[in-house]
């Protein structure tokens, strides 16, 4: 019998394959794990400085509000023009206060009158009580010579009670002469104050009529002016603001673990996104004593030079204020994700991602200072892949 070498090829083939399809290939821990990049945290010391953003404002802003209601009748400017401290801008024609104005002057010209007619009255009351007490004297002396005749029984009761008589209705007359005397006083007194009140209503009037004119208090420019000739205004409407633009200002939130880092005087780096992110050097010039009752923030104040007018009131500044070297653990901030209301890193436990809830006592644009309970130096940081990573998934370290 002969055997077929070809049939007993393809068998041996057949065979091959079929043990060749039973094995298995073993499952590599690679194949499943995620892969990620990783950074060692070290124990470092860095100046991070605290970053925050807010509108550039001039060192000094003014606004200027109308002072009484009325009509306009001189605007001497324009928005963007500069002007001097005490340099008229706007009058306001208010007929009630010409009015005031003139009504108090007739009334301290009355008072004046009055009080000349009371100087009159009192040198009147004055010149009688003279003329009475001369009067007294003249009819004292007529009644001791009649009683000292009628006590020789030289003259007849009639003419000693005549004489008695005479020197009581004196008498009288000089009292009455010093009553009206002291209420010819009384009445220049009541006068005098008349006019101090009408004086004092004066002087109310020609301020109530002075504020019709608003002039500027310090130099500067002119802002948010939306004003036009006859134009009727109300009292307290907003006229325009004077800015002072040599300087500066921008007031950024700072926590209550950061402001006590920052020292007045402390130097702060300005970024301006409108002029092409250039950056300006500033200071530390005001620091809030206590939190916005608001957000909880201390408000910190930043100024900064403008010698060429670039910068302009209303433009967007992120301040990097210096609070000197920190020490711990830094970190890159990218590292850094949000899981539900925590923050959170990821470090690398014997193949796995465990989660780590951190707290951020200081940071940059790029680095952050933290902690976290486990967080040590040493630690490997997933630095790439953090945001997909989930809690003790298996992860595969890249590079």
């Amino acid at each position: 019998m002969k055997i077929n070498k070809k049939a007993i090829i393809v068998m041996i083939i057949l065979a091959l394959l079929t043990v060749s399809c039973g094995k298995k290939k073993p499952r590599g821990n690679s194949s499943t794990a995620r892969p990620v990049k990783v950074q060692v945290i070290g124990q470092n010391q860095m100046s991070l400085g605290y970053t925050a953003s807010g509108s550039i404002k001039g060192i000094e802003e003014i606004p200027y509000t109308a002072t009484s209601s009325g009509e306009v009748v001189v605007v001497n400017g324009k928005n963007g023009d500069y002007v001097n401290a005490g340099q008229v801008i706007v009058a306001i024609d208010n007929q009630a206060a010409r009015s005031g104005v003139r009504s108090a002057v007739s009334n301290v010209r009355t008072a004046e009158s009055n009080i000349s007619s009371a100087h009159g009255d009192v040198s009147a009351a004055r010149s009688n009580i003279a003329s009475a007490e001369a009067a007294v004297e003249e009819a004292r002396i007529n009644y001791q010579k009649y009683k000292m005749l009628y006590d020789k029984r030289l003259i007849t009761e009639t003419d000693f009670l005549t004489a008695q008589t005479k020197l009581s209705s004196a008498q009288a007359n000089l009292n009455s002469a010093r009553s009206n005397y002291n209420t010819a006083v009384n009445a220049l007194s009541s006068r005098k104050n008349s006019l101090s009140s009408a004086q004092a209503d004066l002087a109310t009037a020609n301020d109530n009529n002075s504020k019709t004119v608003i002039k500027t208090k310090v130099s500067g420019y002119i802002a948010n002016m939306n004003l036009e000739r006859h134009q009727q205004v109300s009292a307290g409407a907003q006229l325009f603001t004077l800015v002072n633009e040599s300087e500066m200002k921008l007031e950024i939130g700072v926590p209550a673990e950061i402001v006590k880092k920052i020292q007045m005087g402390a130097q702060a780096t300005v970024k301006v996104d409108e002029l092409n992110g250039k950056e300006i050097i500033g200071t530390v010039y005001e620091i809030a004593a206590s939190a916005d009752s608001a957000s909880r923030q201390f408000i910190v104040k930043v100024k900064f030079p403008n010698p060429d007018r670039e910068l302009k009131s209303g433009m967007y500044g992120k301040a990097n204020i210096a609070t000197g070297a920190e020490d711990g653990l830094i970190i890159p901030k990218k590292s850094i994700v949000v899981r539900g209301v925590q923050q959170v890193v990821y470090v690398i436990r014997d193949g796995k991602a465990v989660m780590i809830p951190i707290n951020i006592s200081n940071q940059n644009e790029e680095y952050a200072a933290v902690t976290g309970d486990g967080l040590t130096s040493g630690d490997q940081l997933v630095v790439d892949g953090q945001n997909v990573v989930q809690a003790n998934e298996k992860v595969n370290i890249v590079q």
